[in-house]
Protein backbone atom coordinates (compact mmCIF):
# COMPACT_ATOMS: atom_id res chain seq x y z
CA UNK A 1 0.00 0.00 0.00
CA UNK A 2 1.68 3.28 -0.84
CA UNK A 3 2.37 5.62 2.27
CA UNK A 4 -0.14 8.08 0.84
CA UNK A 5 -3.03 5.64 0.87
CA UNK A 6 -2.61 4.37 4.53
CA UNK A 7 -4.92 5.68 6.69
CA UNK A 8 -5.63 5.85 10.68
CA UNK A 9 -7.86 2.64 10.76
CA UNK A 10 -5.30 0.99 8.61
CA UNK A 11 -2.83 1.00 11.68
CA UNK A 12 -4.58 1.53 14.55
CA UNK A 13 -5.13 -1.32 17.91
CA UNK A 14 -8.64 -1.31 17.19
CA UNK A 15 -9.28 -3.07 20.76
CA UNK A 16 -7.51 -0.19 22.40
CA UNK A 17 -7.10 -1.06 26.45
CA UNK A 18 -8.72 1.24 28.48
CA UNK A 19 -10.34 2.17 31.91
CA UNK A 20 -12.58 4.14 33.80
CA UNK A 21 -12.00 7.27 35.60
CA UNK A 22 -12.68 5.66 38.85
CA UNK A 23 -10.38 2.60 37.74
CA UNK A 24 -7.79 2.02 40.94
CA UNK A 25 -4.52 2.91 40.32
CA UNK A 26 -2.80 -0.09 42.02
CA UNK A 27 -5.45 -1.82 39.13
CA UNK A 28 -3.99 0.27 36.45
CA UNK A 29 -0.57 -0.44 37.12
CA UNK A 30 -1.17 -4.32 37.01
CA UNK A 31 -2.54 -3.48 33.72
CA UNK A 32 0.33 -2.50 32.44
CA UNK A 33 2.83 -4.79 33.83
CA UNK A 34 0.80 -7.71 32.94
CA UNK A 35 -0.78 -6.69 29.36
CA UNK A 36 2.78 -5.14 28.45
CA UNK A 37 1.19 -1.76 27.17
CA UNK A 38 2.62 2.01 27.18
CA UNK A 39 -1.10 3.60 27.35
CA UNK A 40 -4.22 3.55 28.18
CA UNK A 41 -7.31 5.74 27.39
CA UNK A 42 -9.96 6.76 30.22
CA UNK A 43 -13.19 6.96 28.70
CA UNK A 44 -16.60 7.29 29.91
CA UNK A 45 -19.17 4.39 29.16
CA UNK A 46 -20.04 5.23 25.94
CA UNK A 47 -16.37 5.28 25.17
CA UNK A 48 -16.18 9.64 24.99
CA UNK A 49 -12.12 10.32 25.74
CA UNK A 50 -11.16 11.57 28.66
CA UNK A 51 -7.56 11.22 28.30
CA UNK A 52 -4.77 8.91 28.39
CA UNK A 53 -2.49 7.36 30.99
CA UNK A 54 1.26 6.42 29.43
CA UNK A 55 3.93 4.53 31.61
CA UNK A 56 5.68 7.63 32.19
CA UNK A 57 2.73 8.89 33.93
CA UNK A 58 2.87 5.96 36.48
CA UNK A 59 6.64 6.74 36.64
CA UNK A 60 6.54 10.03 37.16
CA UNK A 61 4.03 9.56 39.94
CA UNK A 62 6.24 7.84 41.79
CA UNK A 63 9.28 10.10 41.09
CA UNK A 64 10.72 12.10 44.19
CA UNK A 65 8.96 15.60 45.29
CA UNK A 66 10.59 18.93 44.14
CA UNK A 67 10.30 20.62 47.18
CA UNK A 68 9.56 24.43 46.44
CA UNK A 69 12.12 26.86 47.27
CA UNK A 70 12.51 30.38 48.75
CA UNK A 71 14.16 33.98 48.47
CA UNK A 72 14.95 36.32 50.49
CA UNK A 73 14.52 39.92 50.04
CA UNK A 74 15.09 42.14 52.39
CA UNK A 75 12.79 40.72 55.14
CA UNK A 76 10.26 39.04 53.01
CA UNK A 77 10.37 35.64 51.70
CA UNK A 78 9.12 34.94 48.17
CA UNK A 79 8.56 31.22 47.11
CA UNK A 80 9.41 29.92 44.38
CA UNK A 81 8.01 26.76 42.40
CA UNK A 82 4.66 26.69 44.98
CA UNK A 83 2.16 25.57 41.60
CA UNK A 84 4.93 23.19 40.73
CA UNK A 85 5.02 21.65 44.11
CA UNK A 86 1.47 21.47 44.27
CA UNK A 87 1.14 19.63 41.08
CA UNK A 88 3.65 17.38 41.67
CA UNK A 89 1.87 16.29 45.23
CA UNK A 90 -1.57 15.82 43.62
CA UNK A 91 0.17 13.49 41.13
CA UNK A 92 1.94 11.57 44.34
CA UNK A 93 -1.25 10.92 45.96
CA UNK A 94 -2.93 9.58 43.18
CA UNK A 95 -5.50 6.90 43.79
CA UNK A 96 -7.14 6.61 40.60
CA UNK A 97 -7.25 7.28 36.87
CA UNK A 98 -8.86 10.58 37.45
CA UNK A 99 -5.84 12.08 39.16
CA UNK A 100 -3.37 10.68 37.18
CA UNK A 101 -4.94 10.93 33.26
CA UNK A 102 -3.21 13.60 30.91
CA UNK A 103 -6.38 15.94 29.84
CA UNK A 104 -6.67 17.68 26.40
CA UNK A 105 -4.89 14.90 24.23
CA UNK A 106 -3.96 15.30 20.85
CA UNK A 107 -6.61 12.78 19.10
CA UNK A 108 -7.00 11.65 14.78
CA UNK A 109 -9.96 11.09 13.07
CA UNK A 110 -9.90 7.02 11.37
CA UNK A 111 -9.58 8.91 8.49
CA UNK A 112 -6.28 10.93 9.07
CA UNK A 113 -3.20 9.85 6.61
CA UNK A 114 -0.34 8.12 7.68
CA UNK A 115 1.00 11.37 7.27
CA UNK A 116 -0.97 13.62 9.50
CA UNK A 117 -0.13 11.01 12.17
CA UNK A 118 3.61 11.08 11.89
CA UNK A 119 3.05 14.97 12.06
CA UNK A 120 1.03 15.54 14.90
CA UNK A 121 3.13 12.50 17.14
CA UNK A 122 6.60 14.39 15.91
CA UNK A 123 4.89 18.09 16.74
CA UNK A 124 3.97 17.62 19.55
CA UNK A 125 6.02 14.76 20.62
CA UNK A 126 3.07 11.80 21.17
CA UNK A 127 3.76 8.62 21.77
CA UNK A 128 -0.50 7.46 22.00
CA UNK A 129 -2.63 9.18 19.40
CA UNK A 130 -6.26 8.11 20.24
CA UNK A 131 -8.53 7.41 17.19
CA UNK A 132 -11.84 8.85 17.22
CA UNK A 133 -15.08 8.38 14.84
CA UNK A 134 -18.22 10.20 15.77
CA UNK A 135 -16.76 11.61 19.24
CA UNK A 136 -15.97 7.86 20.23
CA UNK A 137 -12.68 6.19 20.50
CA UNK A 138 -12.22 3.33 17.88
CA UNK A 139 -8.52 2.94 18.24
CA UNK A 140 -5.46 3.85 19.24
CA UNK A 141 -1.81 4.24 17.18
CA UNK A 142 1.14 3.92 19.03
CA UNK A 143 4.93 5.49 17.41
CA UNK A 144 5.11 1.72 16.96
CA UNK A 145 2.51 1.26 14.91
CA UNK A 146 3.94 4.64 12.43
CA UNK A 147 7.12 2.99 12.59
CA UNK A 148 5.22 -0.67 10.98
CA UNK A 149 3.05 0.89 8.57
CA UNK A 150 6.51 3.30 7.47
CA UNK A 151 8.57 -0.49 7.29
CA UNK A 152 5.80 -1.84 5.30
CA UNK A 153 5.40 0.80 2.75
Amino acid sequence: MPRSRIFARDIMNDTPPFCAMDTPLSEIARRFAEEGITGLLVVDDDKRLFGVITESDLIDQQRNLHLPTAMAVFDMVIPLGEARFEKELERMQAMTAEDLVQLNVKTVDADASLAEIATIMSDHAVHHLPVLENGQVVGLISKHDVIKALANT
